[in-house]
């Protein structure tokens, strides 16, 4: 090989590797551009400050100085255990309260019932319906009992009246049998009720046989009946009638569902409803050399009496090795790119 050929080859060998060396200083280059390996963020809104990238970041990339951290709010903790319940880590310790029905004192009414968003109580089943009969006298001893329970019972007409037309003005008649000195009296001849006096008793009405005599009268609104049997128990005059079937179990509360909220407590007119606390009862506390800032316990409690010092991780992007271990862990998706 003559030796102008063999220097034309070493030339055209060195220009091509001269070549490739440019080419590839802008290929290298762009392996490092953001467009190729975009950089990882946290998202502020999302963090909550809980540490676990931490623990698999091998560069010390994140930045979190201090964790997030939790506290119980005394005034607002109704002692339910819920929080103590979903921590893994037993740094929450509460003295939970049980709830209660006294069997003997709840009349069924199912006030309770509308409080009680986890379905913990449970009443037999209630058929019975309650029914003005014929045999009132409108002394409105039911109208006062319903007051407490669902005002289903009113008065329609609310005094007894005579009426002139038909009145003979046998006073001597209606009167003997009225329990109260001067309830009924005679004016003009015709019989007039006292209604500040008269006690509705209806004994009257009996001795009246001209009908004079209009008593006062109750309506029952079956949609506001709760259906407690206080009108029933309470009328001396057989005039509520009750039909129907009431079931064999007992109401009870199941503790597995009661969050211990004490909403159903101030429902129940009958007082039925009574808490058990445990002996060696104490404040809610949370252990926060314990906590791992997992943040469940805060997103469990019903009443939002746990509180967060929230604290937010950042990157350091020129530590950054963008493996994406940290966005792998993380148990809020905080960490994107």
């Amino acid at each position: 090989m003559s030796e102008k050929i063999f220097e034309r080859r070493e030339f055209i060998k060195k220009w091509m590797q001269g070549s490739l060396l440019l080419l590839s200083v802008p290929i290298l280059k762009a392996c490092q551009e953001e467009w190729l390996y975009p950089p990882y963020f946290i998202k502020r809104d999302r963090c909550i400050g809980c540490g676990e990238c931490l623990k698999v970041c091998y560069y010390s990339a994140i930045v979190l100085p201090q964790l997030s951290s939790y506290s119980i709010k005394k005034e607002e903790c109704t002692n339910c255990g819920i929080c103590e319940g979903v921590c893994k880590f037993n740094a929450i310790d509460i003295s939970a309260i049980d709830y209660f029905i006294n069997k003997e004192r709840c009349n069924l009414c199912g006030k309770c019932l509308p409080f009680c968003s986890d379905n913990a109580i449970s009443l037999p089943t209630n058929n019975l319906k309650y029914t003005i009969a014929k045999a009132c006298v409108g002394c409105g001893d039911c109208v006062t009992v319903c007051e407490r329970e669902g005002k289903a019972i009113t008065y329609n007409v609310r005094y007894y009246s005579v009426i002139n037309s038909k009145c003979a003005g046998c006073i001597e008649r209606c009167s003997s049998v009225c329990p109260v000195s001067g309830a009924i009296t005679k004016s003009n001849k015709k019989a007039v009720i006292n209604t500040s006096l008269c006690i509705k008793c209806g004994k009257c009405l009996a001795k009246c046989d001209r009908g004079a005599i209009i008593p006062s009268s109750v309506v029952l609104d079956q949609s506001k009946c709760t259906k407690c049997g206080k009108c029933y128990t309470i009328c001396t005059y057989n005039g509520v009638t009750k039909t129907g079937e009431l079931g064999q179990s007992p109401p009870v509360i199941d503790q597995g569902k009661c969050t211990r909220c004490g909403k159903c407590i101030p429902e129940c007119p009958e007082n039925a409803i009574y808490t058990v606390a445990p002996l060696s009862i104490h404040d809610p506390i949370l252990d926060m050399s314990k906590c791992t800032s997992c943040g469940e316990c805060i997103v469990e409690c019903p009443e939002g009496a746990i509180k967060r010092e929230l604290k937010n991780a950042e990157i350091n992007q020129t530590m950054c090795y963008k493996c994406g271990k940290c966005m792998e862990v993380c148990p809020e998706s905080a960490i994107t790119r």
